[in-house]
């Protein structure tokens, strides 16, 4: 699943940062994240670390999460982009909806709230592996 994420110097609550999820439970999901700036244009960040939380409810508090991942391996970080992995482990015992976030904080600490919404694991409609 692609993902493009904007990092905006604009008020949170400006900026639509909304994107909801269909994603496999018991399955590895990747999620492959291109952050651009407000112009469009390619965001370099080299040397930036991507934090992908899941929550039950928003109340709750990070320690509460269902699953927290630090990204901090990039993929094509002058270019922009980066991979969050979901493994089939982590998965395996979401399904439903949750509530997910994704910030970045950039190599000049700055932090930038790129993506929130709901996301929802789906069982495997068919089990078969042959």
């Amino acid at each position: 699943m692609k993902l493009f994420l904007e990092i905006s110097n604009e008020e949170l609550k400006s900026v639509d940062i909304n994107q909801d999820l269909i994603l496999r439970a018991k399955n590895t999901n990747v999620l492959d994240c291109f952050f651009i700036s407000e112009l469009g244009t390619v965001v370099d960040i080299t040397g930036a670390k991507i934090f992908f939380t899941i929550k039950n409810k928003s109340t709750d508090s990070d320690n509460d999460a269902v699953l927290k991942k630090d990204v901090t391996v990039l993929t094509d970080p002058t270019n922009g982009e980066a991979i969050i992995e979901l493994t089939a482990s982590e998965t395996a015992a979401l399904i439903g909806n949750y509530l997910y976030s994704i910030k970045i904080k950039l190599s000049t600490g700055k932090i930038y709230s790129v993506a929130e919404g709901t996301v929802c694991f789906r069982k495997e409609l068919s089990t078969r592996e042959s």
